[in-house]
């Protein structure tokens, strides 16, 4: 059923649901994996904050590379293990959700996967989650995961 699934990855532990959901799905259908991070963007405080409390965007920049980078390598590693073919992109965007959007189309994905920390859909939107923009203009059906629960129940909702 599916070929190819994007994967969003970020500095959130509760992104870990969407990479195991996406290396048990990808090997079940055979599929192939794209594991996509949106490097996070150099934001200035609003607040009457020092001069020397602000991080330079240079190193926020390296720092979030970095960040991306691992997260990437670790996903990439469990795909690995599993057996499961994978592939790694990392870029920069303003708009998140337009980029997971686009970069499904280009790379002919079937299905993009992304993961979120429970909270519900008007905190997303207020929080600038990429979820509540993705489910408006994805060309593809989006699978929203969460971790499980202490139950040991797993929530995933599509």
């Amino acid at each position: 059923m599916y070929d190819k699934l994007l994967v969003c990855l970020s500095a959130h532990p509760h992104a870990q649901a969407a990479v195991q959901h996406g290396v048990k799905l990808a090997a079940v259908h055979g599929a192939e994996l794209l594991f996509l991070h949106v490097l996070a963007q150099h934001a200035l405080p609003i607040a009457d904050i020092p001069p020397a409390a602000l991080e330079p965007p240079e190193d926020f920049q390296v720092a979030s590379r970095e960040v991306g980078q691992r997260l990437l390598a670790a996903a990439m590693r469990e795909a690995e293990r599993a057996g499961v073919m994978s592939n790694r992109c990392l870029t920069t965007a303003s708009d998140e959700a337009a980029c997971i959007a686009d970069t499904a189309v280009r790379h002919r994905c079937d299905l993009i996967i992304i993961a979120t920390e429970g909270r519900n859909a008007v905190m997303r939107l207020l929080t600038g989650c990429a979820i509540p923009g993705l489910i408006t203009i994805a060309p593809v059906p989006v699978l929203i995961c969460r971790m499980p629960e202490t139950g040991g129940r797993n929530a995933c909702k599509a």
